[in-house]
């Protein structure tokens, strides 16, 4: 590896904490398999990994590179950055989605429905093979020397002989569920509708009548289930090669969406099947039969992370990356590392601590929701402290995220800002991409009130101002996977919900001159940092400040005056160096922050 990450770089600036964990993974290359790296907002962790792709692929030219992300969104991202530093470092980049991602030539409405999935007996004998996209998508990404692919892709996409000799694994924390890509959810209208089995659906029945009754989950025996799916298994594989069948002998014009529909939801659940059964014993496969509302289900889950995406890791050099690491070792631990060949990187944030604390109100009590007589309390305590800091966003017309732990909170959380005259945009379950996008592309309402918005979005500068956590997204203990994850990893619980407290942190402030207050109002956060303390990243650490409510609302008065002041500065300066109003945001922002900017205006 080059030391000179200044020689990689596409920026004319680099950062601290770029050049020191550059720094740090050269000098520990050749020691350790593995490197855990914490890197907050603003630290260009993206453009820190591309510089370590360029280094590697001087000296390793004919490897493979797999760079894996938890979202689509997250691909378009790397591969936009990637692109760049392929031009200037001579090196091939591609990028492979799911097939809903790709037109498919046959059908007329396009993609999201193409019959390819997982190349099913359908797409063996495809007829427009040569027109498609997400062939060609996948021919590009086997040449290419750096492929950018999500986990479920990656899990299940043939890249050929040609394995990965170093993989990149961006938003790492996500790591920690892994497992629950390989959930499996049968219900009785799919054993109605899809399989068309009476022996199948009799046994559903039998489960529920003799064994649930009345009660709100049981657990099945293993072998009782592995019988069941490995039945279902065998139906579903032979009603996809009728299927199949027919689509090959139909002509283009007849081909049926509902059939295609059909043909999709089968050949998923046989290749999610199939893992499963492999080694039951190993992955620790689970079977739960559950009343969820008015629908039972049969729910299928392995709990062993490191059995079932061991091919992730294994074989190859990692490089984990994320704003919330948190306890590095216990992440190796589950992944099937041994923490010994693992090195871990904890890098402080170089934002002004000052303009964004989280702060933990000394009023705020315990919270609680497990019996209706706590729930009641807690709510009360909630809607009471909520209301004052709701009062200043509407005195001061500032915008605030609201992170709810439940769609029940959400609802009285709505109806609190509402009762303010504030303009709230909130959603139902599934429908949160809507309301996001409402919020920050369209700009409208004073709040966005959510329980799924933890990670994952950007409210720069006055989209958000105020990140409120009326409580602790504790997981409902009641839930039997939740349960069985807690006795199998008597961390899971406090560490997960650190790391959504640190990544929801992270949602207000995103460059250096933007400034943002995160205010919890619940006393359950005093217990838990100093439980889990190593899950705990350093910049988020020294973030932490426990002040009194008055305290809080003076604070907020204050970041609000000092914004004033520098806009008015702004201003002038604007007068003096049109050069600089005339560049895009995101550029002049970019130049702010990397100091370049102070630097030519001394000189001019």
């Amino acid at each position: 590896m080059n030391t000179h990450i200044s020689n990689l770089i596409i920026h004319p600036t680099v950062r601290p904490q770029q050049q020191r964990t550059f720094d740090t993974i050269f000098q520990k290359w050749s020691q350790y398999n593995s490197f855990f790296c914490s890197l907050p907002t603003g630290s260009g962790k993206t453009d820190l990994a591309a510089c370590i792709v360029s280094d590697y692929l001087h000296t390793n030219v004919t490897d493979k590179i797999d760079i894996l992300v938890p979202y689509r969104m997250h691909q378009d991202f790397w591969f936009s950055i990637l692109q760049k530093y392929a031009r200037k470092h001579d090196f091939s980049v591609a990028l492979l989605k799911g097939r809903s991602a790709y037109y498919c030539p046959i059908i007329r409405g396009g993609a999201n429905i193409s019959p390819c999935a997982f190349d099913p007996y359908y797409a063996q004998n495809c007829r427009s093979k040569r027109q498609c996209a997400l062939l060609k998508a996948r021919q590009r990404i086997r040449r290419s020397q750096v492929r950018i692919l999500n986990w479920w892709v990656f899990k299940y996409v043939d890249l050929g002989e040609d394995k990965a000799k170093f993989r990149i694994f961006d938003e790492a924390h996500n790591l920690l569920n892994l497992e629950s890509l390989l959930r499996v959810e049968i219900n009785k209208s799919f054993l109605h509708n899809i399989t068309q089995d009476q022996e199948l659906l009799t046994k559903f029945e039998e489960w529920e009548k003799n064994q649930l009754k009345e009660k709100k989950w049981i657990e099945v025996k293993k072998e009782e289930g592995l019988n069941f799916i490995r039945n279902l298994q065998v139906v579903l594989t032979e009603r996809e090669r009728n299927i199949a069948k027919n689509l090959n002998n139909s002509s283009q014009s007849t081909v049926k969406l509902e059939m295609l529909r059909e043909l999709q939801r089968i050949t998923e659940m046989v290749s999610a099947l199939s893992d499963l059964i492999i080694d039951p014993v190993s992955s620790d496969l689970t079977f739960f039969y559950q009343r969820e509302k008015k629908q039972v289900q049969l729910i299928v889950q392995p709990f062993e992370i490191a059995y079932i995406f061991s091919k992730l890791f294994s074989g190859s050099k990692n490089l984990f990356l994320s704003a919330t690491i948190g306890d590095g070792e216990y992440l190796a631990q589950l992944l099937g590392l041994n923490p010994q060949y693992c090195y871990y990187v904890h890098e402080d944030s170089s934002f002004e601590k000052r303009n964004h604390p989280f702060i933990l109100l000394k009023e705020a009590e315990k919270l609680s929701t497990a019996t209706r007589e706590k729930k009641e309390k807690s709510f009360k305590s909630i809607e009471y402290q909520s209301s004052i800091f709701l009062d200043l966003l509407k005195q001061h017309h500032l915008r605030a995220l609201i992170l709810t732990s439940s769609f029940e909170l959400a609802n009285l959380m709505y109806k609190l800002a509402s009762s303010k005259q504030l303009m709230v945009i909130t959603h139902s379950a599934g429908k949160s991409d809507k309301a996001i996008k409402t919020f920050i592309s369209k700009r409208q309402g004073d709040v966005l009130i959510t329980p799924s918005a933890w990670e994952g979005i950007s409210l720069d500068d006055d989209l958000a101002r105020l990140c409120l956590i009326p409580k602790l997204p504790f997981p409902m203990l009641k839930d039997p996977i939740i349960q069985k994850k807690t006795k199998k990893y008597p961390q899971f619980l406090e560490n997960d919900v650190l790391i959504s407290i640190q990544q929801a942190h992270g949602r207000i402030q995103r460059n250096s001159t933007d400034w943002g207050i995160s205010i919890c109002l619940d006393g359950n956060f005093r217990w838990l940092k100093n439980k889990r303390s190593k899950s705990i990243e350093p910049w988020f650490s020294n973030r932490i400040y426990e002040i009194s409510r008055l305290e809080a609302e003076k604070l907020i008065d204050q970041l609000i005056s000092t914004q004033k002041s520098q806009e008015a500065s702004k201003s002038l300066i604007k007068t003096d160096t049109p050069a600089f109003s005339r560049m895009k945001r995101s550029d002049r922002e970019w130049l702010e922050s990397s100091g370049l900017g102070d630097l030519l205006k001394k000189q001019s």
